[in-house]
């Protein structure tokens, strides 16, 4: 099953303009940062709880969908920040893994329930009413998991760039703002 699903995987690499100790010190002080109500409700672009520091320089953020953004994606980004060219530039290397273990069961569970209703319509009733509605189940429901990933990658793509862009912006003098 993991070699099917890593064709939905994408790699990226993306140079950022700032210095790698500069990145992970933001990243640091955003984490540690007192959230205020909106974010708490998981209504801002980058919610920093989900960001996990898994070594020196690279980062895990694993999004899920929020009570008040229900369509924002799920999956995992992972990112590795090295050093770019030039000293005062990060080069952000990193993989979308637009799915979770849930899908990964529901995947499952899908198509054992898809198998047991062609057993059951088969066995019972073969009718052309029967038949019709088994054909339109195994139309319907693997079309639907087959392209899940790629509106979750879209998805997981917009909160990378909102993520690298926030990192990029000058935080100091800047007041949070849920607009």
């Amino acid at each position: 099953m993991k070699k099917f699903l890593e064709r939905y995987h994408e790699r990226f690499s993306i140079e950022i303009s700032q210095p790698k100790s500069k990145v992970m010190e933001t990243i640091a002080r955003e984490k540690d940062k007192k959230r205020d109500f909106a974010s708490m409700l998981g209504i801002g672009v980058v919610d920093y709880k989900e960001v996990k520091v898994t070594g020196v320089d690279s980062v895990e953020i694993v999004v899920k969908s929020k009570m008040f953004n229900p369509y924002r994606g799920a999956g995992k980004i992972r990112i590795a920040f090295s050093e770019g060219n030039i000293a005062s530039n990060t080069v952000a290397q990193g993989e979308i893994i637009p799915y979770t273990a849930g899908y990964q069961l529901f995947v499952f569970i899908a198509f054992a329930f898809l198998l047991f209703m062609a057993l059951i319509t088969l066995v019972t009733d073969s009718s052309t009413y029967g038949i019709g509605i088994l054909v339109f189940a195994w139309l319907v429901l693997p079309t639907t998991l087959y392209l899940l990933p790629f509106g979750y990658r879209k998805k997981l793509r917009e909160y990378r760039d909102s993520f690298l862009a926030d990192l990029t912006a000058n935080r100091k003098n800047r007041k949070k703002s849920i607009r």
